[in-house]
């Protein structure tokens, strides 16, 4: 059995049990509050677990270990500053507060969406991604981003997820009880797994 560790803060784990009791037949799951810049700590959690969650805004002081752990770990983040292993051309522009997807209108392959209809997205912005990526959740096609009053992407151009080798980003929050509850998050989030693990070298 594989193992996860979710990254979040201390006083936010309750709000991942959803997440957690989504997991817990198909792999281990742990939390952290942070991923430890120690040698000795770091290298516990490489020979411990298989996938990680970042679920809490990630601190600069973390960026060289996650880049270490992206070397042979899948890594799932939610992207809520600039501070994740991809580029961004633009900060992060909200999109609404709440949106519910139609699996039928995404972009991504297939796999992601067996047996999902509804996705539901809590605080959902859009990511202007300045690199090759896949694109996994997109903007319905009633989705708008605006600058200002200027429209500047509308439908599958607003994007909300993308996979880059074996990491996924999403600026929106899919992972809480609240986005897990009355949605197909779940099932979304174990065919991503899934779909990340058969392509990976995981060790």
């Amino acid at each position: 059995m594989l193992s996860v560790l979710i990254v979040a803060e201390d006083s936010e784990w309750h709000r991942y049990k959803e997440l957690e009791e989504c997991l817990i037949n198909d792999y281990h799951v742990d939390y952290t509050g942070q991923i430890s810049t120690d040698i000795a700590e770091l290298s516990k959690i490489e020979f411990t677990y298989e996938i990680i969650f970042f679920l809490k805004p990630l601190e600069f002081s973390e960026v060289p270990a996650i880049s270490r752990l992206a070397k042979s770990k899948i890594l799932v983040f939610h992207v809520t500053n600039n501070y994740a292993p991809i580029r961004l051309s633009e900060d992060l522009l909200a999109v609404a507060d709440f949106l519910e997807l139609n699996a039928s209108a995404m972009r991504g392959r297939l796999e992601y969406f067996r047996g999902v209809d509804v996705i539901k997205l809590l605080n959902p912005h859009h990511m202007e991604v300045d690199e090759e990526c896949e694109a996994i959740l997109n903007g319905n096609r009633n989705t708008k981003v605006l600058l200002g009053d200027i429209t500047f992407r509308t439908g599958k151009n607003v994007i909300f997820g993308v996979r880059k080798d074996n990491m996924a980003f999403f600026s929106a929050d899919i992972f809480s009880n609240d986005a897990m509850s009355e949605s197909d998050n779940c099932r979304f989030i174990k065919n991503l797994l899934k779909e990340l693990v058969g392509k990976a070298e995981v060790y």
